[in-house]
């Protein structure tokens, strides 16, 4: 066999020791390069699940973050809000602080116009007390001089009664002794006086009314009894005139009997269709 063959025989199967090599190097690599791929595989969804845990985390976070930056922006608003409020509450508090402060001046300088005007009353009341004082005594002097003066006055007014009646005594009697003077004259009639025409009463009108009404049992004539008497210019004989309301006239009645303050008189005339009562009003005069 020739040298150069030889060489190539060697060389081939030194190759092929080395493709043997290479072969059972590659098929041992190619193993643990699959395992290692399996493993990075496996390692790979390991962390992608992992990421998706984590993100699924950090999204809950996120959402919870947000959800704290919401409320915390909502909070910040309405801090705003009630500070912008407060703001305005303390402008407000400071004008009615100066309100206050102008008022509370305004109300110093009255207390102390009303301390003036206080001193003033005190001695204006001073002197109305003194004055009241003085007055009260007068008052009290004038009252003891006007119940000395009504004293004087009543024992005036009994003794004018007492005067009053020896009067209507003395005029009866003197009544008395014309009658008996003019029946002692021949032709005279007793009855004279009866037959003497009532008069009206002279003067200011004369008002009053119908206390009571009497029978004459002699005579069967109406009596009535009237509230005036001789202190009112009531006397004997005279006319006096009965009506009721204001236009209603009833009748005449003559005053036959008089005292103080009190009245007797007869019935004279009574107008068709009327009859005099209690309480019927009396007066001197016709149209007044």
């Amino acid at each position: 066999m020739h040298i150069l063959t030889k060489v190539f025989v060697l060389f081939a199967a030194v190759l092929s020791i080395l493709m043997a090599a290479l072969a059972i190097s590659y098929s041992v690599n190619a193993d643990r390069i699959t395992a290692d791929y399996n493993d990075a595989l496996a390692a790979s969804v390991t962390a992608r699940n992992d990421l998706a845990g984590v993100k699924a985390a950090h999204g809950q976070e996120r959402a919870a973050l947000q959800e704290d930056i919401n409320r915390l922006q909502d909070e910040l608003a309405s801090r705003d809000a009630d500070t912008r409020r407060l703001e305005a509450s303390n402008s407000e508090l400071r004008i009615a602080r100066s309100q206050a402060e102008a008022a509370r001046e305004s109300i110093s300088s009255k207390i102390a116009q009303l301390g003036v005007t206080t001193e003033t009353q005190a001695k204006i009341i001073d002197e109305y007390k003194t004055e009241l004082s003085r007055l009260r005594e007068a008052e009290l002097s004038y009252r003891d001089e006007k119940i000395d003066l009504e004293k004087s006055l009543s024992d005036l007014e009994s003794q004018v009664i007492v005067y009053e009646q020896v009067k209507r005594a003395l005029q009866e009697q003197i009544a008395e002794m014309r009658l008996a003077v003019s029946g002692a004259r021949p032709g005279t009639n007793n009855n004279s006086n009866a037959s003497q025409t009532p008069t009206e009463i002279s003067g200011p009108l004369i008002r009053g009314s119908i206390d009571e009404i009497l029978s004459d049992p002699s005579s069967g004539d109406t009596l009535v009894k009237i509230s005036l008497g001789s202190n009112d210019r009531i006397r004997e004989n005279s006319r006096l005139y009965v009506h009721r309301g204001a236009n209603i006239y009833l009748g005449e009645i003559v005053v036959t009997r008089v005292d103080l303050n009190h009245a007797v008189g007869r019935v004279a005339y009574v107008a068709q269709n009327q009859a005099i009562r209690e309480g019927d009003q009396v007066m001197s005069k016709l149209g007044s």
